[in-house]
């Protein structure tokens, strides 16, 4: 039988309970920084309702997401998109992830967000953009960061420029689903 003094108890205990704290204090910061990176999507940028074009979503590419001549400055892969359409998608209004699909009024009538823009944002990708009556929709390919330019507002005929800096997810093209 191991008889224990008090005190080795007590030390025992005060070891322990400062060995859980750390623990605890560790388990935490390493929950807060995946957030930050993986759940809250590109590193700190700030969701937003923009779209680019799927051939434009290469990392170090500038790119148009708001402005009158989105569809001349955007190419996609499935088509062009409507000349209405001004590069903002107000439905839905949380986050973009990818897989889902999105829709919007033309022109201005989509209400876009007041300037300035956050420095980085994150942009829905899209590969096809359709309109029906009044109605615009496309899909979601990917989720990038995009740091924004200054000159932005939510009149289209001030672009909202920027550069393709991350990936936050993207859909396997092998039908893998999003990545």
């Amino acid at each position: 039988m191991v008889v224990a003094s008090r005190r080795a108890v007590r030390v025992l205990r005060r070891t322990l309970t400062l060995g859980v704290l750390v623990v605890s204090a560790a388990l935490a910061f390493a929950a807060s920084a995946t957030a930050a990176t993986v759940g809250g999507g590109g590193g700190g940028a700030s969701p937003s309702g923009f779209v680019i074009g799927d051939t434009n979503a290469t990392i170090g590419t500038p790119v148009t997401f708001w402005g009158a001549q989105w569809w001349t400055a955007n190419s996609l892969s499935g088509g062009l998109a409507p000349a209405s359409f001004k590069g903002f998608a107000n439905t839905p209004e949380t986050p973009p992830s990818c897989g889902t699909n999105w829709s919007t009024g033309p022109g201005n009538s989509s209400g876009p967000p007041p300037a300035p823009l956050p420095e980085l944002i994150e942009v829905t990708v899209a590969s096809q953009i359709t309109k029906s009556g009044p109605t615009i929709s496309g899909d979601t390919q990917e989720v990038v960061v995009v740091k924004t330019n200054p000159g932005y507002a939510p009149n289209p005929g001030h672009a909202g420029t920027g550069t393709v800096v991350e990936v936050v997810c993207a859909i396997d093209s092998s039908g893998g689903g999003a990545t």
